[in-house]
């Protein structure tokens, strides 16, 4: 289904009924990315899973693709789909971008589950990093740093176990425009500090670490755990030592009875 929110047209697909549940992919997939755990959380929820703007069938729009924009389309979803308040999950970009709807609308937030989103924002070398890899995109295309991503974001449990996999990502990961990885590293490296918003979170909140994720530390996303509780919210941590930044993709059987038993206790 499509929905125009600004200055782009976007996609997103829908699956189950009952409590709506919000499902936010990392970069540089799409919704597809959700698919092998969908079926598990449908059976009871209004599952929505949109592509971001950028990724899969959505357009990218002008300039770079900041939270602010991606955070503005998920609350134009919520109308668009008649959802007035709704549970949701986000892996990396996705879940920086719950950050970014709990500061624009957390009257419409029933609940929060994060997998490979810390808190803080970029530091200078990972700012760094990333403005190499948009000047690589833009002289040579996208290959080079599609390559290296399913290095970076898939553990390498999953890419001995389940080599199949790393062709499925590379699929998702060929279908966004270079001009779009580039505005999403643009969006990604001007984030914010999420650290003093993580700390008004008032909603259930459940927190997803993997042990092979080469970018999000483990101890970062137990900050993110005691910086919800130490303002008075509640949060619930889960590691899962086998699995890489893909975390949810890569193990949907494990990731989804977590899911399926939080969002479960919250409705």
């Amino acid at each position: 289904m499509k929905y125009r929110s600004g200055d782009a047209e976007l996609f997103y697909d829908e699956q189950g009924g009952g409590a709506p549940l919000v499902l936010l992919h990392p970069t540089p997939v799409n919704h597809r990315f959700w698919l092998p755990l969908a079926g598990m959380l449908s059976v009871r929820f209004r599952v929505l899973m949109p592509d971001l703007r950028g990724h899969g069938q959505s357009e990218a729009g002008e300039g770079p693709i900041t939270m602010e924009k991606l955070g503005a389309d998920i609350e134009r979803l919520l109308d668009v789909a008649g959802v007035e308040r709704a549970m949701f999950a986000g892996c990396s970009v996705g879940g920086y971008t719950l950050y970014e709807l709990w500061r624009r609308c957390p009257q419409r937030v029933k609940a929060l589950a994060f997998s490979g989103s810390k808190p803080q924002a970029d530091t200078e070398q990972a700012r760094a990093t990333r403005q190499a890899n948009i000047a690589k995109i833009r002289e040579r295309g996208s290959g080079e740093f599609i390559e290296a991503m399913l290095t970076t974001l898939i553990g390498a449990t999953t890419r001995s176990r389940w080599p199949q996999k790393v062709g499925e990502a590379r699929e998702m990961m060929q279908t966004v425009r270079p001009e779009a990885l580039a505005a999403i590293q643009q969006g990604l490296a001007a984030r914010p500090d999420s650290v003093e918003t993580a700390k008004t979170i008032r909603v259930p909140s459940c927190v997803i670490a993997a042990g092979e994720d080469g970018g999000v530390p483990i101890a970062d996303l137990r900050l993110l755990v005691d910086t919800i509780r130490s303002g008075g919210g509640q949060a619930e941590f889960h590691e899962i030592p086998d699995a890489g930044h893909f975390a949810p993709w890569e193990q949907p059987e494990t990731v989804g009875r977590i899911l399926r038993k939080f969002f479960d206790g919250v409705r």
